[in-house]
């Protein structure tokens, strides 16, 4: 009997079990690619939100050979179709499926491969148009040249050192007609069509990229003749020559320097004895960062640190937020481990200079640091959100600022994580950073605010700041990794683009180069004062 109900119990108790659900849910993770290296590649571009890898291949690379050399994914428990990593064809779109638990993401991985390419010949009016999805290439000659006989000076049409041509180059003089050549490079084939047309206007001037102090001129006039430009203030009767004028072709460019803001000016463009039409064009005016010498500030966050305002500020614009910190993040635990704050004991000029002091709080590193932006929320014990730019639109040629670093040794228990390509090991120096940007960051896609668009989220590496991203317009840095005392530091700028114009201004400032990793020293202190924009 005993032996009966025993056996009954034990049905009744694996029942019971089998109907037991699982209610404990999977970690919702939206499967991503946050890395990707391959050989023979200029940049790679991560769009998260179309998710999309995007590589930009060197003109001499095989897009059907590509080596991918590493891939990262947000999650661990990630996993991929198909193995990324190897020898891929990239010469199509390359579709794989990231799984993460029970969901799939469908990403893409494609290559684009830029070819420089230019024609001239002898005599040329201007620059040759390249017409590269058509296969079309038109130069110009000016009136009463001989268009059966000339010379092609210089060709490239195909990747460099592997591009033949057909017929042979030397040969072309004759383009009365339109002239057929096929252009060849690894087992590609190409026909591109060669036009050359005969033009009254000898010199033309393009709209200049006016600037604070400087516009960029361009123009076309005849190759091989003196070519140039003239500028003077609207009203004066003195021309000044522009120096510093390059060539490619027909074509020449050249930066008037030295102009003052707010200031109406006249330029022309020469091409031996013949003259463009005068343009007239105003520069822009000067604009200075707010609180560039942090002589501003209050508790009007927190009792806790240092906000960089006064909302009871006399002026206007150090009435609000433009200076953020990771002050709010670090001071969760305490008053004392506020990372940035005013120093009246260091400074240049002024009362106070800034002060960023690296620090162990508790049990995460935080790195001294200040941007122009602001700290959006902390997450947990992970890490913390920024916000980072402020609205700016000019064009600034650099940043100058005073700065003083005592550098630390990198700790064990401050060595987080580092970017695969700046390995750091405990007792490696510290680096202290000062960098600029200017960009056209929309918020909707940076997941920032419209003031503030960028958002960088420490616990996710694909949100750090790319310099080279694409929508970057100017970039500039300083890094150090030893001791200095005050030194007036400067920051050039490099544009990829003199006309594009910019939305936002990025300042970041940081005590440890990679606080984003939470590596660096508690022992590293920044300070920086006066900070410039020079035009």
């Amino acid at each position: 009997m005993n032996r009966l109900h025993s056996i009954i119990l034990t049905v009744i108790c694996l029942y019971a079990v089998s109907c037991i659900r699982n209610d404990i849910p999977y970690p919702e993770v939206d499967a991503a690619i946050t890395k990707l290296e391959a050989d023979g590649t200029e940049s790679v571009s991560i769009d998260a939100d179309a998710r999309e890898v995007l590589l930009t291949m060197e003109e001499t690379a095989d897009l059907g050979n590509v080596n991918i050399r590493e891939v990262s994914f947000n999650d661990e428990a990630v996993s991929s179709s198909e193995p990324i990593v190897g020898r891929k064809n990239l010469s199509q779109p390359l579709s794989v499926t990231l799984s993460a638990y029970e969901d799939d993401y469908d990403w893409t991985i494609k290559a684009e491969q830029p070819i420089a390419r230019y024609f001239s010949i002898s005599g040329q009016a201007g620059e040759a148009v390249i017409d590269a999805p058509n296969r079309r290439v038109v130069a110009q000659i000016p009136s009463g040249s001989d268009i059966t006989n000339l010379v092609v000076s210089s060709i490239k049409l195909g990747p460099e050192g592997q591009t033949t041509y057909s017929p042979d180059v030397a040969s072309l003089s004759n383009f009365e007609n339109p002239v057929e050549l096929e252009v060849s490079y690894r087992d590609v084939k190409e026909s591109w069509t060669l036009y050359v047309e005969v033009v009254e206007k000898v010199v033309s001037i393009s709209k200049p990229d006016v600037w604070t102090r400087v516009a960029w001129l361009r123009a076309n006039g005849i190759e091989g003749r003196d070519n140039g430009f003239r500028v003077k203030k609207a009203g004066e009767s003195d021309w000044k020559e522009v120096g510093g004028v390059t060539s490619d072709g027909g074509a020449f460019r050249a930066a008037a320097e030295g102009l003052e803001p707010l200031t109406e000016y006249e330029c022309l463009a020469y091409s031996g004895e013949d003259l463009s039409e005068t343009l007239r064009f105003t520069t822009e005016a000067e604009v200075q960062i707010p609180n560039a010498g942090f002589e501003v500030f209050s508790n009007a966050e927190s009792d806790k640190y240092c906000s960089f305002y006064d909302p009871a500020s006399p002026v206007p614009s150090l009435q609000t937020k433009w200076w953020g910190s990771g002050n709010k993040g670090s001071t969760t635990v305490g008053a004392k481990f506020a990372i940035t704050k005013p120093d009246d004991a260091e400074k240049v000029e002024g009362k106070y200079s800034l002060k960023m002091e690296s620090q162990y709080v508790v049990i995460k590193f935080a790195a001294g640091n200040v941007f122009s932006g602001e700290y959006a929320k902390t997450i947990g014990t992970s890490g913390g959100v920024i916000h980072m730019g402020r609205p700016f639109t000019l064009c600034p040629r650099k940043l100058t600022v005073w700065l003083k670093y005592k550098c630390g040794k990198i700790q064990q228990k401050t060595l987080g994580s580092y970017p695969a390509d700046d390995v750091v090991k405990v007792g490696d120096n510290d680096r202290g950073i000062v960098w600029v940007a200017l960009g056209t960051w929309d918020f909707h896609k940076y997941g920032g605010t419209e003031s503030s668009p960028v958002e960088v989220n420490t616990t996710d590496k694909s949100t750090f700041f790319d310099p080279a991203g694409k929508d970057v317009i100017a970039y500039g840095r300083f890094v150090t990794d030893h001791d200095m005392e005050w030194t007036k530091v400067e920051i050039p700028l490099e544009y990829v683009s003199t006309s594009r114009r910019p939305t936002h201004i990025i300042i970041s400032c940081a005590a440890s180069m990679l606080g984003d990793y939470f590596t660096g020293s508690p022992d590293s202190i920044l300070w920086i004062d006066d900070l410039r924009l020079e035009y």
